[in-house]
């Protein structure tokens, strides 16, 4: 008996941490299925985000780095892409120059 708030305990964390994690793949998941749909297979690629920003709950702008290297070549190839991603679907993507300086903030943010 007095294990048991011991173990409510737990398991409160255990589930407070479990949603808190699965609520945060789903981007993740958004942009590895694009930059897997962008380049062949066969290919090694890896990405990285330079910057993102919430519009609203449902809607983020991520500011990607993506590199490719195809099989048969050596060379790394480099894209950048602005993602509008909405309640976990990719929305619209547009690719930038790689040195374009982008803001991903609000407009009501600025001073």
């Amino acid at each position: 008996m007095r294990y048991l708030p011991s173990l409510f305990l737990g398991l409160l964390l255990v589930f407070v941490f479990s949603n808190s994690i699965s609520a945060h793949p789903s981007i993740s998941t958004v942009i590895d299925r694009f930059v897997s749909n962008l380049y062949p297979k066969g290919s090694h690629y890896f990405w990285v985000v330079n910057n993102a920003t919430k519009e609203s709950p449902e809607e983020i702008i991520i500011d990607l780095n993506t590199s490719v290297r195809n099989s048969q070549e050596q060379t790394l190839t480099e894209s950048r892409f602005l993602l509008l991603v909405v309640e976990g679907d990719l929305l619209a993507a547009q690719k930038i120059p790689l040195d374009a300086k982008v803001d991903c903030r609000n407009e009501d943010d600025e001073v």
